[in-house]
């Protein structure tokens, strides 16, 4: 409980700008994590469709294109707000900046297709645990907020777990589409 308390403290003692940036980069990293589920779910449905490198591809191209569009909205959108000086402007260079937190969900998936090239396991098995690190990953973060909401535990696991069924639902829709 003291803990808890402590990175509560921890937190708020930084900040509003700081933790407006944090969330900013949290949320471009949930949005990442939530579109790579959709992405990696695809990829196993349909393994014998592809070969290892070409599911890295698929995952950083999509990584790469959300991180680029994001940037490229960033730029218009401040532009039309602050004209042309939006390399000046404060919260223009913050957005680029959490744009990075994109990059990172994909690395676990890439790691367990990278070790599937090595035979320890196939490249389905590769992308079910990518899946379930996503799911895992969004379970995580939900927690995360949660507990800074709600002590009680069971609130938080029904609170997380609703959370990730979003993020479920998403590859359900995606898949169902597909």
């Amino acid at each position: 409980m003291n803990q808890r308390k402590r990175k509560r403290t921890d937190l708020r003692s930084i900040s509003d700008d700081d933790r407006a940036f944090v969330a900013e980069m949290l949320r471009e990293r949930i949005y990442a994590t939530i579109t790579l589920l959709a992405v990696v779910a695809a990829l196993w449905q349909h393994p014998d469709e592809h070969q290892p490198l070409g599911a890295i591809g698929v995952i950083l191209g999509t990584v790469v294109a959300l991180w680029l569009a994001t940037l490229v909205a960033a730029r218009i959108s401040y532009t039309a707000v602050h004209g042309n000086m939006v390399h000046k402007e404060p919260k223009y260079l913050e957005a680029s900046k959490a744009a990075s937190g994109l990059l990172t969900p994909a690395s676990t998936p890439i790691l367990f297709i990278l070790l599937s090239m090595t035979s320890l396991f196939s490249l389905k098995t590769a992308l079910f645990i990518g899946v379930i690190s996503l799911l895992a990953s969004l379970f995580f973060f939900s927690v995360m907020s949660g507990s800074r909401v709600t002590d009680s535990k069971v609130k938080l696991l029904v609170f997380s777990a609703m959370q990730t069924l979003i993020g479920v639902g998403v590859v359900l829709l995606k898949l169902a589409v597909e």
